[in-house]
């Protein structure tokens, strides 16, 4: 971890600020205080990369601390990390309602830490870009909105989702439509063993992944105080600023959620198909070559036995002929026997004949499949 990272650490309890200050020594640069008020006094001097804040604190608690950073457009972009012994599902959904960005259980283990404060530097960067954005994805969704109505956006999105060939794209289009309703929104897309949960905050934030594991369970449309989730399929869309004091806006967030997460559960359908159409495809390209050798190796070996047969057939009628002369046969007999053996030749050549035609069907097949592969 990079010296630059100015870390600070609320805790009550000295003794856990003098072993973060142990652990972290020489990883960042670590400021240390007993209280939320210390804590906002000196923020407002110095703006700290990460905020490692303790859930249980006498007169401002971690979550009071955290809601007036979050409250305060100077302040509201740091990162926080909430520490607490408690890791059940009640602690963590407090945390990320008081506007937390990750968590960690206590006693701190060293290895977790450092990889909270890797975590804590990519989001950072991610947030960074994002804000080198915001400006045109401001415009560009009033501009949206002063064009369309709220069922155009949804039209929109659906438009848009047939040039996404990723989750990523899918889900960015997801959050950008959820954008032009001035929306806050997290979403999440499974496609196989894959997991992708993506929001304003950046991609895989670990509190709004819990969450989202959380609430994917919970129906079709569930919603609880200011968030309302959509789970359709392979998507769980999770709204987080409802405007309860607007009823009727806020039906038509639902239906135009629901839309939009529908949508994005077909597209995302759509997309294995054409991942799994390419593998087939790429399948029958490294097919053929190995098809068409195959073909030539049994079209060779029947050139070769063909040759051979042959001259078995000539000598046997020369041996037949020869015998004729020992044997002391008439000449019907002769006729007769020479009758029989060219008879059983002639099916031994019908039946070459006919592997030959089966191996002309596989070569039209291959020729097929590789117009097929062209046009495709």
């Amino acid at each position: 971890m990079e010296a630059s990272l100015r870390v600070f650490a609320v805790d009550d309890d000295q003794l856990i600020l003098d072993v973060l200050a142990e652990m972290l020594d020489g990883s960042c640069d670590l400021e240390t205080f007993v209280s939320g008020d210390a804590c906002l006094m000196r923020v407002a001097d110095v703006k700290p990369d990460l905020i490692l804040l303790d859930v249980s604190m006498p007169v401002m608690d971690g979550y009071a601390l955290c809601r007036e950073l979050k409250g305060d457009w100077e302040t509201r972009d740091i990162p926080v990390l909430f520490a607490s012994a408690n890791d059940d599902s009640e602690t963590r959904l407090r945390c990320y309602e008081a506007g937390g960005d990750d968590f960690i259980q206590k006693p701190f283990s060293s290895a977790e830490l450092d990889g909270k404060l890797k975590a804590a530097r990519r989001i950072l960067e991610e947030k960074k870009a994002l804000r080198e954005q915001a400006g045109y994805a401001q415009r560009t969704a009033m501009a949206a909105m002063v064009s369309m109505g709220e069922l155009g956006v949804v039209l929109q999105f659906m438009s848009k989702s047939f040039a996404c060939n990723s989750m990523t794209e899918l889900a960015s289009a997801v959050i950008d439509a959820m954008g032009q309703y001035d929306l806050k929104a997290a979403v999440q897309m499974r496609l196989g063993d894959e997991v992708l949960s993506l929001s304003e905050n950046g991609h895989d934030v670990p509190l709004e992944v819990s969450v989202l594991n959380h609430v994917r369970e919970s129906g079709r449309i569930f919603q609880f105080k200011t968030r309302c989730v959509f789970n359709y399929g392979r998507v769980t869309l999770m709204v987080n600023n409802l405007p309860l004091d607007d009823a009727e806006r806020c039906g038509r967030i639902r239906d135009n959620g629901a839309l939009l997460a529908e949508g994005a559960d077909a597209r995302l359908k759509a997309i294995e198909a054409e991942m799994l159409a390419a593998q087939r495809r790429a399948g029958i390209e490294m097919a053929l070559p190995r098809l068409y050798s195959t073909l030539d190796g049994v079209q060779n070996n029947y050139r070769r036995n063909c040759f051979e047969l042959t001259q078995v057939m000539i000598e046997f009628q020369e041996a037949l002929t020869k015998a004729y002369i020992h044997l002391g046969l008439m000449e019907a007999q002769e006729e007769q026997l020479s009758s029989m053996a060219n008879l059983f030749m002639n099916r031994v050549v019908g039946t070459q004949d006919a592997s030959l035609e089966i191996v002309g069907q596989l070569e039209r097949l291959a020729d097929d499949l590789k117009v097929l592969l062209k046009s495709s």
